[in-house]
């Protein structure tokens, strides 16, 4: 595995592990077992902050992806 998948790989884990915390402190705000969005009005400010701030991650780690996708394709199609 060479340092592109690798670097693509991990960060993809990393990402998937900040979603998943997120996605838990956004559950246990559920009241009476309902997520409702009145019930998350407190949370707008942090969750549209941790969205701009994961731009700065996704976009490099979607153009890494678009890279190691097209050396596939390089290699099984025209290197010979």
């Amino acid at each position: 595995m060479d340092i592109w998948s690798k670097l693509f790989t991990y960060s993809s884990a990393a990402i998937g592990a900040v979603v998943l915390l997120v996605a838990l402190i956004v559950l246990s705000n559920a009241q009476d077992g309902m997520l409702t969005v009145e019930g998350l009005q407190h949370l707008e400010a942090p969750l549209t902050s941790f969205y701009e701030m994961m731009l700065f991650f996704i976009y490099p780690w979607m153009a890494l992806s678009l890279f190691i996708f097209g050396r596939f394709l390089y290699r099984t199609f025209i290197q010979k």
